[in-house]
């Protein structure tokens, strides 16, 4: 081989190390941003059920003052709705 071919394979090797190092810092990267994207993802759905679950127990708090209100009409609601249920289920 001559010099200028042994030169230029020289220098294929050290591009060859510079782009296996610069994959394997991408690969970190990569981990490193799914990683980070996961907890984000997280914290985004636990933030939303929080606040899905607040709504709920104010919605329910509602829901009982307004039977402690009118506790005859709520017992004939009850009543109706679980007459209405029955039907239903006693079908299939």
């Amino acid at each position: 081989m001559n010099t200028t071919t042994q030169a230029d394979i020289e220098a294929l090797i050290a591009e060859m190390k510079n782009l296996r190092a610069d994959v394997e810092r991408i690969g970190g990267l990569l981990k490193d941003t799914a990683r980070h994207g996961a907890a984000g993802a997280k914290e985004a759905v636990r933030d939303t059920a929080e606040m899905g679950w607040r709504e709920a127990k104010e919605q329910v708090q509602s829901l009982i003052g307004e039977m402690e209100q009118r506790p005859m009409q709520s017992a004939l609601t009850v009543f109706g709705v679980g007459i209405l249920l029955g039907l239903l289920v006693g079908r299939r």
